[in-house]
């Protein structure tokens, strides 16, 4: 039974547990990487993304592709073929478990497409998963779904049988 205790001991000692400050780290991450998006810098943003991050987007060639090279086109054509972008988060959660971090809540993209000055705003949710790298959390994951004005149109995912 001590061996036991010992050993329950040892191994909650060894387990990496989240400091204090990794919420707010997670937190300053994050919103750096709004605040370099809203500026328009690129690389600002791309300095909080892991080297093999994943990004699900429901628009942009290269989503679910994996590596911070393929998030970097993504948002390369987004500011090439957009003006006045704007992105703003609300009901912004943060969490951690284990030894990965997440924030998480609901976005609205303010964006002008055609250069006409008419703003489209488009809304939804978003998660951000993060990793920590030396010492420095880094995006993993992004996904963003939009919020849908009304349902999809009905299909049958069924393969249609062929007589």
């Amino acid at each position: 039974m001590r061996m036991i205790l010992i050993a329950c001991a040892a191994l909650f000692l060894v387990v990496p547990t989240a400091s204090a400050n990794d919420l707010d780290e997670i937190r300053a991450s994050f919103e750096g990487a709004i605040a370099a998006l809203n500026a328009g810098n690129l690389d600002g943003f791309l300095d909080t993304v892991h080297d093999d991050a994943l990004s699900f987007y429901s628009c942009g060639p290269t989503s679910g592709k994996q590596g911070r090279e393929a998030c970097a086109l993504d948002w390369q054509l987004f500011f090439t073929t957009t003006t006045d972008a704007r992105f703003e988060t609300k009901s912004t959660e943060y969490r951690i478990v284990g030894d990965v971090g997440f924030a998480y809540g609901e976005y609205s993209l303010s964006v002008n497409y055609n250069g006409r000055g008419r703003q489209t705003v488009h809304e939804g949710r978003y998660t951000m998963t993060y990793t920590k790298v030396n010492g420095e959390w880094r995006i993993a994951m992004q996904h963003n779904t939009p919020a849908g004005d009304a349902p999809q149109p009905v299909r049958n995912l069924r393969p249609s049988r062929q007589p």
